[in-house]
């Protein structure tokens, strides 16, 4: 029998009244979140908590592509109004058990720590409830939103790990592209595919520096599998620095591995 819940599936007569949640604690995220909203199947795996038939609360997950049941939390919050209730333990501990009624080994959620000169650090009382519902951090990017606001990303098994036969990946990847990484302030990325026709150099991984650089680029974040056995040597002449590990990201054994670099001003 399945347990009561005040979740239930968000639909696009909900985007208003989500966005007003969201903006309720963060105007650039309340932006953002309305910009992925309003794309077709935008609220697609989003849910709205209710209490007496009121929407005080939005959630939701994404499934990243190339992963065996690895989940994100998505946008989170609980209306300003409502706080410090209990409602936002109640939410997430009901996403939880959804996600892993679907079947979800791994559960990440990515929180800022950001400080307001008003309100002050706005994501401690969540970073505090994830850790407190038995999520651990895994990765701190340092500066990664903006200059002083780092990325945590914390991560949570839902099931129990299995034994996998890992084999390593000599493919060749290959840059095809940068771009600047969403919500955030300078900090870049490159796009690449695994299909190139030799394998990665540290001379490939300049021009990639060197065209987030005449972008102005601040920082680059770069993740790879940790069975690509070609990366991480022309990475690391390059510049970057291991900056952290998602443990069993890809599947159990696969490890997804986080590059950055600060550009020189």
């Amino acid at each position: 029998m399945r347990k009561m819940t005040n979740l239930r599936e968000m639909q696009t007569d909900d985007i208003d009244k989500v966005v007003a949640i969201i903006d309720s604690h963060d105007e650039d995220d309340a932006e953002a979140a309305e910009s992925g909203y309003r794309e077709i199947g935008g609220t697609y795996d989003n849910y709205v908590y209710e209490v007496d038939g009121e929407i005080i609360g939005i959630t939701g997950y994404a499934i990243p592509p190339a992963c065996e049941d690895s989940y994100w939390l998505s946008w989170t919050y609980i209306d300003a109004k409502h706080t410090n209730k209990g409602h936002g333990r109640k939410m997430l501990t009901q996403i939880i058990d959804l996600i892993k009624e679907k079947g979800a080994r791994k559960l990440f959620v990515k929180v800022s720590d950001y400080v307001d000169p008003e309100d002050g650090a706005i994501y401690a009382a969540a970073l505090h409830l994830y850790q407190d519902l038995g999520m651990n951090i895994e990765i701190t990017h340092k500066d990664f939103y903006d200059e002083g606001e780092a990325q945590i990303i914390l991560g949570m098994r839902l099931k129990e790990k299995e034994a996998n036969e890992i084999y390593d990946d000599d493919c060749n990847v290959q840059f095809d592209g940068i771009f600047e990484i969403a919500e955030t302030d300078g900090a870049y990325s490159f796009s690449w595919h695994d299909e190139g026709e030799s394998p990665l150099t540290a001379e490939d991984v300049q021009i990639g520096i060197d065209a987030v650089q005449a972008e102005g680029a601040r920082a680059i974040f770069l993740s790879f599998p940790s069975n690509f056995t070609n990366i991480e040597a022309p990475l690391l002449q390059s510049g970057f620095s291991h900056s952290g590990t998602l443990k069993d990201y890809y599947d159990d054994g696969i490890d997804e591995k986080h590059y950055s670099l600060y550009c020189k001003k």
